[in-house]
């Protein structure tokens, strides 16, 4: 019809009329002949006559299992269920370019247990590029595990197929079976689709089918390991989307307001935690910070990295942070073991932690300090940090200590230290250093220094923030600019006033509008102040952007949260994928 075609064959035809025959020239043939119907079935029976013409009865026909109508070049390695790995009807690939590729799909396929296939054509005809992909997949008897019907037509089988269609530069990914748990959505338009699609848009198709293959390797690498390439911060082998979502939500909002990633992921088919968590950080982690535990078959590794999330999570917090969770690991708890990591992660990211007094002041003044402080870095840019230590002996070389330490992970830093007797300080950062000079910083010390020979550590806190948010809000004047706009605004004003004032000739300074009122024309009988109020109360309205097409981008939010996206194809099967243009 209009819109699809299809071709049967009998056992004895396939090997005449192998699939890159019937689509290849008597398609072609048929659909060459525009406005004759007549003449577009004579241009395919007479195309069907030259195939039959050639044909030699006597060879044998493809062997059974070998795909059905797909033509098999002998030098191309076999699934192992007997299926051609490379399909290059497009021919976009030397001999000895379609036989390394083939061979490397087999390794790949027959290691992991899952077919990978890649397949080119010149046209699409009238399918889709989702559509012919999915049916070459299940027409031709694809995936690994599958026993094809009658027909040779499989359904649900383990594998991943790779379909380019030159006509329009199309191209397809078809998942099906352990293929949509393996190459979720966001494994294949973040990690799979960019490591293969910049060669093909060179038309370098060599070695980008072989990026493909070894991206489908290290997706099926990381899915056989229990924790599949994914969006998700938080992942449990055997757990439902379900069980898994509320847990995910939660480490999201964490993301977004701290900008540092919290993970946790177990699987009993890792079987070194700290390798998987090197792996992680390094190729599947979204933000530079990150503090990621992995639970394995053997034990548990947990590792920051980035500044912040190593300033906030040293080694002491790690320890202390294992050591919550262990006991829960130990007795098979892994809820209770995820809670408890939430919750002592979620603690110590959403303390600011820039006041440490070390219990000269209260809890609660230790906290409305660090909210004070954090407000000026948002605002300003610049950290301020305030530290006492009673037994220190110099509070200068305490500021220089602490700062390069590595505990402050801002550019720009000021670090406070004192003692009973008084403070020093310390600056990072060009912007810092602009603000914070020689003389104000005197102004700040000698202002602390008054509450603390006094005995008010509090005092000194306050004195400190409402010193340095003075200083941050300290803009330079640039008096020659000053001074330009303050003669042109002059100049501007007093020509076009003197102007207007030299044309007054006529009148006279009043001091009220009585000569402007005609006498008995107006007549105020009553008045009274009315005081008008308004009240105005605002709300916020959060709107979340749905990418129902693929992973959130940038820091912004989006409904997806892991997993991959399914379709039915027209042979009754289930597929993930994606398709595109290259």
């Amino acid at each position: 019809n209009a819109d699809h075609y299809y071709f049967m064959k009998t056992d004895a035809a396939i090997g005449a009329f192998p699939d890159d025959v019937t689509d290849g020239k008597l398609w072609e043939a048929f659909r060459s002949v525009k406005n004759d119907p007549h003449g577009k079935i004579m241009a395919y029976l007479d195309a069907a006559d030259e195939v039959l013409n050639e044909y030699d009865p006597e060879t044998p026909a493809a062997p059974a299992g070998s795909g059905g109508g797909l033509s098999v070049p002998a030098n191309i390695a076999l699934t192992d269920s007997g299926k051609p790995t490379v399909v290059d009807r497009a021919g976009l690939l030397s001999s000895s370019e379609a036989e390394a590729l083939s061979n490397r799909l087999k390794e790949i396929g027959s290691a992991y247990r899952c077919d990978v296939i890649v397949a080119t054509v010149d046209s699409l005809g009238a399918k889709t590029s989702e559509a012919y992909a999915d049916d070459f997949f299940d027409y031709n008897g694809y995936g690994y595990g599958a026993t094809p019907d009658a027909n040779g037509t499989t359904v649900n089988g383990d594998g991943i197929l790779l379909l380019i269609s030159m006509e329009d530069r199309d191209f397809a990914i078809s998942t099906s079976g352990y293929g949509i748990t393996a190459f979720t959505d966001y494994g294949i338009q973040t990690y799979l689709e960019d490591r293969f699609l910049p060669y093909l848009s060179r038309n370098d198709f060599n070695r980008g089918f072989l990026a493909y293959a070894d991206a489908c390797e290290y997706l099926l690498k990381t899915a056989r390991e229990g924790i599949p390439y994914d969006y998700r911060r938080v992942f449990v082998d055997g757990w439902t989307d379900a069980e898994l979502l509320s847990h995910n939500d939660r480490a999201e909002s964490v993301a977004e307001q701290y900008d540092v990633g919290i993970y946790f992921l177990e699987s009993p088919a890792i079987t070194d935690a700290n390798a998987f968590l090197n792996d992680f950080i390094e190729n599947r982690t979204f933000e530079v910070n990150t503090v990621v535990l992995v639970h394995g078959a053997n034990g548990y590794s947990i590792r920051t990295s980035g500044a912040i999330a190593g300033a906030k999570f040293p080694n002491e917090t790690l320890t202390a942070i294992a050591g919550a969770v262990e006991p829960y690991l130990k007795t098979g708890d892994t809820k209770g073991a995820l809670n408890a990591y939430m919750d002592k992660c979620i603690a110590i990211v959403s303390d600011y932690g820039h006041v440490l007094a070390d219990g000269a002041i209260s809890e609660d003044a230790r906290s409305n300090g660090n909210i004070r402080l954090k407000q000026l870095f948002e605002q300003y840019g610049v950290a301020l940090y305030f530290l006492y230590d009673a037994e220190v002996s110099d509070p200068n070389a305490l500021a220089k200590s602490f700062l390069d330490g590595g505990t402050v992970y801002e550019g720009n830093a000021v670090v406070l230290g004192a003692n009973r007797n008084g403070s020093g300080v310390a600056v990072r950062g060009d912007l810092a250093k602009e603000k914070f000079s020689d003389k104000r910083i005197a102004k700040l010390v000698k202002e602390v220094d008054a509450n603390l020979s006094g005995g008010s550590v509090g005092g000194a806190l306050d004195a400190f923030a409402e010193r340095g948010e003075s200083i941050l809000n300290w803009k330079p004047v640039n008096w020659f600019t000053f001074t330009l706009a303050a003669i042109a605004g002059l100049l501007f004003g007093f020509i076009p006033v003197n102007s207007m004032k030299r044309q007054l000739t006529d009148v006279s300074k009043q001091t009220n509008a009585d000569p402007y009122l005609k006498p008995n024309s107006f007549v105020l009988t009553q008045n009274s102040n009315v005081l008008l109020n308004k009240h105005l109360s605002r709300s916020v309205h959060v709107i979340r952007e749905d990418s129902s097409g693929g992973p959130r981008g940038g820091g912004g939010g989006s409904s997806f949260h892991g997993g991959s996206s399914t379709h039915t194809s027209s042979s009754g099967g289930s597929h993930g994928g994606h398709s595109g243009k290259f």
